[in-house]
């Protein structure tokens, strides 16, 4: 590395350890750690959801999947991102603030049953951890590629530094290190941008060599053959169900807004990252079709991004870019991190243990912090094995994303759907996703909506079946916009 790229590198580090570890000063209880002490403005959850989504899947893998399909790796950001950002602004952060509760399967608890909420977040934490695995892993490769680091030590640096000001300063360090390191991110994509196509000397020329060997490359939508990404699976798979599943129901994303400052901080906030999200594509997809023109010689996809700071991009550029990589993973891992420890401490454990101490939670929290980010450097090394890290983490999502979002769907917006239903309903729609992947080996995307197909129609019937909950109990928990005598109609308005 350049001597003026290693100070880059080194002045990014210190300056995000520096912010995290002052934020520790202001942690004093669970709350303060968890949901940085509800003191969130709209600005900082804006950039902070943008940080927390454009991670590894959405930058490093994202870039890879680009070199692989093209500009049809957009859909993941148009289709799938902005109209569920909106609807999650409006609708149902509102519900969430209402009903007062810290994670996605608290709400799920008190909407359904605490076996839902069980279920829900053990799903939810294991998916985590391998998440968590794939961002060391990503971190790694590119520190192997730009530097020449091993595997190993990739994964022991990024771990240390990440872990510094996650288990120290939560919720809150984490949301301002994710700001700093967006504005990194949007800078730097520009400069490569603007770099690459005057390196293939004009945007008509990088059109021209990208065509004359991948003529699909500037395709928006597939064939319907296609392999991975046909169009009519996109649109239903992802623009129906994945995506507001991940906007409406993701823990990581949607801690942010529950830790605002006011409701109105919390809606703000999501529709800022809404307008932000339109230029993401840009970002991070043009690095996966400038080392196609470039003609990289890489052994893994996923490392198009690494292979064009290397070797496009002028020295201090690239340490700067370098460092916009490590934030994008970065945030990937200290969002999760955080959101996964409250999960773990608030819906798994004060549920299982009815003797909790509620004074524990910040120990508890701390530890857990710290013990996730054990096991995903464990697990990371053997992410290389499982192919490309987009598509790996999108095919774990299809597996739950569908029942989650028939449940958060027909719990918001009815009272009819019962706690009995609902643990039926959410188990047996994972089973028939393991199947449908597994065993007829469906693409991932029909697989989400199927199962979502299947989740709507069995909550539905077997709530008939079922006692509901009661209308004081609903109250703040759900809408039901079309019953005249709901006296939540008023306010929800």
């Amino acid at each position: 590395m350049h001597p003026i790229d290693l100070a880059v590198v080194v002045a990014y580090v210190a300056l995000i350890t520096y912010v995290g570890i002052r934020f520790a000063q202001r942690v004093k209880t669970a709350k303060d750690f968890f949901l940085a002490g509800r003191s969130l403005t709209w600005w900082v959850i804006g950039l902070s959801i943008i940080g927390t989504n454009v991670d590894t899947n959405g930058y490093i893998g994202a870039s890879g999947n680009a070199y692989s399909i093209g500009i049809a790796q957009a859909n993941f950001e148009w289709i799938g991102a902005i109209p569920a950002m909106i609807i999650a602004a409006l609708i149902f952060i509102p519900l969430y603030w209402r009903a007062g509760v810290y994670s996605i399967p608290e709400y799920l608890g008190l909407r359904y049953n605490q076996a839902v909420r069980v279920v829900a977040a053990s799903i939810v934490v294991t998916v985590s951890v391998f998440a968590m695995g794939v961002a060391m892993w990503a971190l790694a490769i590119t520190l192997q590629t730009f530097i020449g680091w091993p595997i190993w030590l990739g994964i022991l640096v990024s771990g240390t530094v990440v872990g510094l000001y996650s288990v120290a300063g939560g919720l809150g360090a984490v949301a301002i290190t994710d700001s700093i390191q967006v504005c990194i991110m949007f800078l730097c994509g520009l400069i490569i941008v603007g770099i690459g196509i005057s390196d293939a000397g004009g945007s008509a020329n990088f059109v021209a060599k990208l065509t004359a060997e991948n003529p699909t490359h500037l395709q928006a939508y597939l064939p319907s053959d296609h392999e991975s990404y046909p169009w009519h699976a996109v649109i239903l798979g992802l623009g129906l169900v994945l995506s507001p599943a991940y906007w409406v129901g993701g823990q990581a994303i949607l801690q942010r807004t529950l830790g605002a400052k006011t409701q109105w901080d919390a809606s703000a906030g999501m529709m800022f990252a809404a307008v932000a999200k339109t230029f993401v594509p840009v970002l991070i997809v043009f690095p996966g079709l400038l080392a196609l023109v470039m003609m990289a010689q890489i052994e893994y996809p996923d490392m198009a991004l690494p292979w064009v700071i290397k070797n496009v991009l002028p020295v201090g550029i690239s340490g700067l870019m370098f460092v916009a990589i490590i934030a994008a993973l970065q945030s990937s891992i200290d969002s999760s991190i955080n959101s996964t420890a409250l999960i773990i401490t608030r819906d798994i454990r004060h549920v299982l243990m009815k003797n909790h101490n509620p004074d524990s939670d910040l120990k508890i929290g701390r530890l857990l912090t710290l013990g996730l980010l054990l096991s995903a450097m464990c697990i990371a090394p053997y992410i290389g094995n499982l192919g490309g890290i987009f598509n790996f983490l999108q095919s774990l999502l299809s597996l739950f994303q569908g029942p989650m979002l028939a449940l958060l769907l027909l719990g918001a917006m009815t009272k009819r759907a019962t706690g009995t239903a609902g643990i039926i309903t959410l188990v047996s729609g994972v089973m028939l996703a393991g199947i449908l992947s597994w065993g007829v080996e469906l693409n991932m995307l029909f697989v989400a909506f199927f199962t979502f197909c299947y989740a709507v129609p069995a909550l539905w019937i077997i709530s008939g079946f079922t006692k509901p909950h009661s209308d004081e109990h609903l109250r703040k928990l759900t809408y039901s916009p079309w019953s005249s005598s709901d006296p939540n109609k008023q306010s929800a308005a």
